[in-house]
């Protein structure tokens, strides 16, 4: 179905061009009870994010978390991730270290032999500000991981906000849960394989000469591209002449 809230087209002439709305909007309502409660961050953004990998609403602190949690919903190779996951007593540390999240994965990360990775999420200025502080906290970490067969990383804005990845995923999330016709997906992958590689916008004008027929072609053509039946270098930023091709 098409929603006038994304798709509009850009010309007087109904050409085919598009505008939509990056909407950080993804619904599971199901609670998930994290080991530690979070509280309004002074430093940054928290709030609750709904999830289909996990056992509902995950929390986060910052939204540096935020995006990298987006990135782990997106992911197709992640099969589950459960944010702060465990308690760690650390030696003369006033308080218990909670790392960020531990991810499962379908199959092992490229050149990784751990199924599990636990996650520490940290700005960059954070982790050389404080450094000497965490180092223990990281150690029992890594212990830790290591004894459960998993792998411990520290992940930064630098891997989390590079290239176009963060964009995309936030960008298709939405469309990932979409329903869309048989006839839709049929008439969109059939075309796309006679042009072999294409661009949303020749894809679409080879799909219908109708320019209103496009605009509801293309909700279907995104939830293709998020579920990963039309495949692009989602590196970079997704356009409306982005190279696209049909997954085998």
């Amino acid at each position: 179905m098409s929603s006038p809230k994304r798709l509009q087209p850009l010309t007087k002439d109904c050409a085919t061009g598009y505008s939509f709305n990056t909407s950080d909007a993804i619904g599971f309502p199901r609670a998930l009870p994290p080991v530690r409660k979070i509280g309004l961050g002074r430093r940054a953004l928290a709030g609750l994010m709904p999830s289909a990998k996990g056992e509902g609403v995950a929390r986060f602190e910052s939204s540096l978390e935020r995006d990298f949690f987006v990135l782990l919903e997106f992911n197709g190779d992640v099969e589950r991730w459960d944010p702060q996951p465990i308690r760690l007593q650390v030696a003369d540390a006033k308080r218990d270290y909670v790392p960020d999240v531990l991810v499962s994965f379908r199959s092992p990360e490229s050149g990784g032999s751990a199924s599990k990775v636990l996650y520490e999420i940290k700005y960059r200025d954070e982790l050389r500000k404080n450094w000497t502080a965490y180092r223990a906290r990281f150690r029992a970490a890594h212990r830790y991981a290591r004894a459960q067969g998993w792998r411990f990383k520290i992940i930064t804005e630098r891997e989390i906000r590079a290239g176009g990845t963060l964009w995309n995923a936030k960008f298709l999330l939405p469309y990932l849960y979409d329903g869309i016709e048989d006839g839709e997906r049929a008439v969109l992958l059939t075309t796309l394989r006679r042009l072999g590689v294409a661009t949303p916008k020749t894809l679409l004008e080879a799909c219908s000469t109708d320019a209103w027929e496009r605009a509801r072609l293309l909700t279907a053509f995104w939830h293709l591209v998020a579920c990963r039946d039309v495949a692009a270098d989602l590196r970079l930023r997704l356009t409306m002449d982005s190279e696209v091709w049909a997954n085998a």
